[in-house]
């Protein structure tokens, strides 16, 4: 029932709880329904602007209103529809998981694509470094008896263990039962050693696994400087930082602009990593990013067709959908 003036009957604050109740009702149906402003509802009930602020609180906490907030597309859809502008084969968008703890949502899935992919006796697995690829080692992991894994990179200088690529390769062997080829060399040793170290039976053998990969998990990191990134130091020199300059990401510091066009830095060439094409002629290649600033690197992986596969959180492929069909 309303007023003749069109208006919803409203009730006059009263000090016990049923008349609060009322009162609360009242301005919340005059915010949320009418659209009145807040002076204009303190001058319908005849009280305070801050009176009519806790009312609409009261609502909001007593349950008389409730919010709900919908994507506009389903998850699936957009990970349908980003998979097909980007050329992926799939797109998997984590559930909602710990919110303090992202990366343990995203190596959740990462497994399930992994244990898909069925990996038998002799074949080749390579693992990257980052903190959801961490998690990835600490998880439930498929039984990989007989598979040869070995790193992305060589080692870092890095302290915390995330980065560490030889302990990510040993800590997910020992829990899957693969076999562990540890890259005893620095990621960018000085030219002399690395020739001396190409040279090296153990070392050249861990190297060959990269032109055998059936199936890589990779993160995909952000350029220097950007919030979120980690930076190695033979990337942060005063000679790289300009021309990174345009970089969307990385995959094992090798890295590409939006477009997916390689960008390559002095020390790149003394690197001991999987090359680009090494990636792109793996079998089955799972990136795995989500948060900020991750949607330009995803669209540059996938771009420069280094991940086939795209692990990633419903906001992350939101920003990149929208970023790709932009500059599609």
């Amino acid at each position: 029932m309303r007023h003749t003036d069109g208006s919803h009957p409203v009730a006059s604050p009263d000090p016990t709880r049923h008349g609060r109740a009322a009162a609360a009702y009242a301005a919340a149906r005059l915010y949320f329904e009418d659209e009145l402003s807040q002076a204009e509802i303190a001058k319908r009930l005849s009280v305070s602007r801050s009176t009519v602020s806790r009312l609409i609180a009261q609502a909001r906490e007593s349950g008389i209103v409730r919010i709900e907030i919908r994507p506009p597309i389903a998850a699936s859809d957009v990970a349908d529809a980003l998979a097909s502008v980007l050329g992926l084969r799939r797109v998997v968008v984590t559930p909602d998981g710990d919110g303090d703890r992202p990366p343990v949502a995203l190596a959740g899935s990462a497994l399930k694509e992994l244990a898909d992919l069925d990996l038998q006796a002799g074949q080749v697995l390579l693992l990257s470094w980052g903190r959801a690829l961490w998690e990835i080692a600490s998880g439930r992991l498929p039984l990989l008896r007989g598979v040869h894994m070995v790193p992305a990179v060589g080692g870092m200088t890095e302290s915390e263990r995330p980065f560490h690529t030889n302990e990510i390769v040993r800590r997910a062997a020992e829990r899957s039962g693969a076999i562990a080829h540890p890259l005893h060399a620095p990621a960018v040793p000085s030219a002399a050693l690395r020739r001396a170290l190409l040279a090296d039976d153990a070392i050249g053998a861990v190297i060959a696994l990269w032109e055998r990969i059936d199936v890589a998990i990779v993160g995909i990191g952000v350029p220097p400087g950007q919030p979120g990134s980690y930076t190695p130091l033979h990337v942060s020199t005063d000679e790289a930082r300009p021309l990174l300059s345009r970089a969307a990401g990385d995959i094992a510091t090798r890295y590409f602009d939006l477009n997916g066009r390689p960008i390559h830095y002095p020390a790149e060439k003394r690197l001991l990593a999987v090359s680009r094409e090494q990636l792109q002629r793996a079998g089955t290649v799972i990136g795995v990013a989500a948060g900020e600033n991750k949607h330009r690197a995803i669209v540059g992986a996938a771009r420069a067709q280094l991940v086939d596969v795209l692990v990633t959180d419903a906001a992350t492929a939101g920003a990149a959908l929208e970023l790709a069909e932009a500059t599609g």
